[in-house]
């Protein structure tokens, strides 16, 4: 009896002993280690080149250092416009790539901080000018609601609104040269024909998902975080409806 009570509290020992054992490797997998650079990711997507024209996130190594490029994506993390954030990432080699091909992947060790960039005026471009609803894009929805066209007005501070096709609304809205966040969006609560309601509903729900801005002559094209086109609106002409 003596025999097996210490053979089962050697085995209890030997349990405990590589539950423990297991354990440290683990826990220390979570800190960053040597190879961990730190970044500040910036608030927009920008043009660029790899196999074809694509966006990329930029980011910067130094507080006060210049703007890169971050070709291809960083695994796990959540790129938002309009958002400074500074991260831990690690660079994983990638075995015999082709040749078009990355050589290594850009992991998130840890999100640090982010911060909302907050504006005081629009862009040039943007400040003053008003706009009208074209084509949303993957949508069959006409692009006018039940009272006139669907509009985007932008004063020359932070504040933007317009006609949603059957409610006024009106947002906040910080912008810089390439990207855009809309937030605190609010309207009125008239009702109006079902299709009208939901043209809408999906034209405010793309406005508030909308991360960057460009103007291509008389054409306002919005995207959204991930680089794809939302909606299309058209400058519109001096005294329509806004």
């Amino acid at each position: 009896m003596a025999f097996v009570r210490a053979v089962a509290l050697a085995g209890a020992c030997l349990v405990l002993t590589t539950a423990c054992t297991a354990a440290g490797p683990a826990a220390s997998s979570t800190l960053p280690g040597p190879d961990a650079l730190r970044w500040t990711i910036g608030p927009a997507l920008v043009d660029c080149t790899g196999v074809a024209p694509t966006v990329c996130m930029t980011y910067r190594d130094a507080p006060d250092g210049p703007w890169k490029r971050v070709f291809g994506d960083i695994e796990g993390f959540e790129f938002r416009p309009g958002h400074e954030t500074d991260v831990l990432v690690r660079h994983v080699p990638i075995p015999r790539p082709p040749a078009d091909a990355p050589s290594r992947r850009t992991i998130l060790v840890r999100e640090i901080e982010r911060r909302p960039i907050v504006t005081t005026s629009l862009p040039a471009a943007l400040a003053g000018t008003a706009w009208q609803l074209a084509t949303m894009r993957g949508s069959e929805r006409p692009a006018a609601g039940a009272r006139g066209p669907i509009t985007l007005a932008f004063d020359a501070g932070t504040r933007a609104a317009g006609n949603s096709g059957v409610n006024r609304y009106g947002a906040r809205v910080d912008a810089g040269p390439d990207w855009l966040r809309v937030t605190g969006a609010v309207s009125t609560r008239m009702a109006g024909p079902p299709e009208a309601m939901a043209l809408e509903s999906e034209f405010l729900s793309r406005l508030q998902r909308a991360g960057g801005w460009r103007i291509d002559g008389d054409r306002l094209r919005l995207i959204d975080a991930k680089g794809i086109e939302l909606m299309v609106l058209r400058r519109a002409a001096p005294g329509s409806p806004s």
